[in-house]
């Protein structure tokens, strides 16, 4: 689940939303907030197939490329997080404020935990462009085993 998810409450999480699409003048429509407040209250990554499930009880049969292009907008706006190795969504923790993020990902569970990392995006950008190489997007996902996860593997090769 993102770091914001274990530390903000939903209803605080959706305000800060309004705000920061009020203050920006951005247009976060019935759908688009729907869709946010799907993908924050989800326990893990959600796809957009899980996405179109959860809308249909609510709006019927909605079309695949109106929930895409909800969470392109998303996307784009900083409410959310495109997971790249799962093709799903997480809700941002720092909505409003320019960071770059690096994603820890349970390969068992699939808890993925958003955390600041401004070191390593300089980092790894200060190479490339010694090589001729201009970064226009960078992902960091890192694939393992959560806390829970790793000690219930662990407990349980002690128990056999």
């Amino acid at each position: 689940m993102s770091a914001a998810a274990h530390h903000h409450p939903l209803a605080e999480r959706l305000a800060r939303a309004d705000t920061f699409a009020a203050e920006h003048g951005l247009m976060l429509t019935p759908l688009r907030r729907q869709v946010y407040e799907l993908v924050a209250a989800a326990e893990r990554p959600i796809g957009a197939y899980d996405l179109l499930a959860a809308l249909e009880p609510q709006r019927g049969r909605v079309p695949p490329t109106t929930v895409y292009r909800a969470l392109e907008f998303l996307v784009e706006h900083g409410f959310v997080h495109r997971i790249e190795s799962r093709n799903a969504f997480v809700a941002c923790c720092e909505i409003g404020r320019p960071h770059q993020s690096q994603f820890l990902i349970c390969e068992k569970c699939g808890d993925t935990l958003e955390i600041p990392g401004e070191e390593l995006a300089e980092r790894l950008s200060a190479t490339p462009p010694a090589h001729g190489f201009e970064v226009h997007k960078q992902v960091v996902e890192l694939s393992g085993l959560c806390g829970d996860c790793k000690t219930k593997r662990t407990g349980a090769s002690r128990t056999r």
